[in-house]
């Protein structure tokens, strides 16, 4: 009988051989979930990279679009906004379809362009159409309660320059009212990068269309004349 219960009581695990194999166990999955995790995690922010990155170039060629395509009579200044807030930004007046997706923008008015803060710190670009009937103070409180089309977040800088042909440099601010600067230098640098990346955009010149003069007339002093007799314009 002894012999039978002895037996018996070897064939079965003991207490530390069990809490052994709990551990076993508990270390294979803290193994197992923490490369799955890592996969995951990795997975999530490659996707996230690629998102970013699609994003950034999608802006970027709208961007390169709309500069090539500006109409003859919009105006362009740009720099630090003196709006109190400093946001890098571009302003785009008298440029019909500009920006207007859809019927709801309008059809000539100012669109603003700037580098605005973010919650959590960083700045997003952002996009607002205006009317051209507003006035300044309307304006102002359009800017600070109106609502902006966010572009491209997750930016850390975000710097305009504009090249002076008559300097042959670059300049940080352009003014209001003046010729078109014939390239647009964007500067960006995105929030986890160290370094910044530019992106240069030209501008169509604005041309003063031709005058045609009857023989004998004389022109307006700084305008090309194209002089056709009666005989050069018949056939």
């Amino acid at each position: 009988m002894t012999t039978a219960m002895t037996k018996v009581r070897s064939a079965g695990f003991t207490l530390f051989e069990m809490i052994v194999v709990v551990m076993i166990f508990v270390l294979m999955a803290g193994g197992i979930y923490a490369t799955v995790s890592a996969a995951v995690q990795a997975s999530s922010m490659l996707s996230e990279e690629n998102l970013r990155t699609q994003r950034l170039n999608a802006f970027v060629t709208l961007l390169r679009r709309t500069f090539h395509n500006l109409p003859a009579t919009a105006r362009l200044s740009g720099g630090v906004g003196t709006d109190g807030e400093g946001l890098p930004q571009i302003v785009l007046r008298d440029a019909p379809g500009v920006f207007a997706w859809g019927s709801g923008g309008p059809s000539v008015g100012t669109v603003i362009l700037a580098a605005r803060p973010r919650l959590g710190g960083g700045r997003e670009f952002s996009l607002m159409l205006l009317p051209s009937s507003l006035g300044e103070i309307e304006r102002r409180d359009a800017l600070e309660s109106g609502k902006w089309l966010r572009l491209v977040p997750d930016l850390r800088e975000a710097r305009w320059r504009f090249f002076n042909p008559s300097l042959q440099d670059w300049a940080e601010e352009w003014p209001e009212g003046g010729e078109r600067p014939p390239l647009v230098e964007l500067s960006l640098t995105m929030l986890g990068d160290d370094i910044p990346r530019s992106f240069v955009f030209w501008l169509p010149p604005v041309k003063e269309p031709a005058v045609i003069a009857e023989p004998g007339e004389q022109a307006p002093e700084g305008i090309d004349v194209n002089l056709e007799s009666e005989e050069a314009l018949q056939p």
